[in-house]
């Protein structure tokens, strides 16, 4: 029998995690629930005289157990639902960015979404005639903060009060994510191909020290990672001089394609 496949969404592997969380939160929710009906149900039962006694001491005990657990789950459900709202927010993000990609598809430029890796996702990647793109989104809470400052080699988070903070773990999930697909890439088909590390800020703006240069060229920053959001990418990306045929864009794309491949017959 001939199998059915399609290729992942933007967003797949949060859609995931965001469903795991929700039964998690259910999980949590429904072990208080049980226990406080128990202790109803046992204290109602102190009604009848003859179980007077043995029926207060178990409803006592249960009542103890049912605070307890309603303590334990009510932390539990306060960090589940953090992360969830993390997530939620993160889901967001790529799918908004990988509707502006989905933009940039034509014959010579393929869009990929979701990724996965051995223990992390690539969020979106690009096979074009202008270079293989790997693309990490980022959606940040506005309230808190939307501007980042980049000088070619740190990421700063810039707080509303003007103080800066190092973004630590970005630069390194770049490096980590393109080297994953650059690796998968020659494996596959034989190719060295250098990738572009992107990471999308989405709503935020970037500071660079070209702001006080009279050319205002911001790509003088970007030579060993391109931090932009999610208006700047694609005029960026157009930008880029294009430099394989489209028989090795279809050649690379193929093999990608088999990396975000579900069969739907299973």
């Amino acid at each position: 029998m001939n199998h059915r496949y399609r290729t992942r969404i933007q967003g797949e592997g949060l859609q995931e995690k965001i469903r795991g969380i929700e039964f998690d939160i259910y999980e949590a929710c429904m072990l208080p629930v049980f226990f406080v009906i128990m202790t109803i149900f046992l204290w109602l039962f102190c009604l009848d005289l003859k179980w007077i006694q043995f029926n207060a001491i178990t409803a006592s005990v249960f009542t103890v157990i049912s605070i307890i657990i309603s303590i334990r789950s009510y932390r539990k459900v306060k960090n589940l639902r953090k992360s969830l709202n993390n997530y939620r927010k993160g889901l967001e993000g790529e799918r908004l960015v990988g509707e502006v990609l989905n933009k940039l598809s034509n014959d010579s430029c393929y869009v990929f979404h979701d990724i996965p890796g051995e223990r992390f996702n690539v969020d979106h990647i690009i096979v074009s005639t202008r270079g293989v793109f790997a693309i990490e989104t980022k959606h940040f809470d506005r309230s808190k903060c939307h501007e980042f400052s980049f000088d070619g080699n740190m990421v700063y988070r810039q707080m509303k009060d003007g103080s800066l903070f190092l973004c630590p773990k970005l630069l390194p999930q770049m490096d980590g994510e393109a080297r994953f697909i650059q690796n998968e890439i020659e494996n596959r088909t034989e190719l060295k191909i250098p990738v572009i590390k992107v990471a999308v800020l989405v709503g935020c703006f970037i500071h660079t020290p070209a702001e006080n240069e009279a050319d205002k060229n911001m790509k003088n920053y970007f030579s060993k990672y391109w931090i932009v959001n999610e208006k700047l990418l694609p005029s960026m990306f157009l930008e880029e001089k294009e430099i394989y045929d489209d028989s090795v864009v279809k050649h690379i794309a193929s093999h990608i394609k088999e990396l975000v491949k579900i069969d739907i017959d299973q």
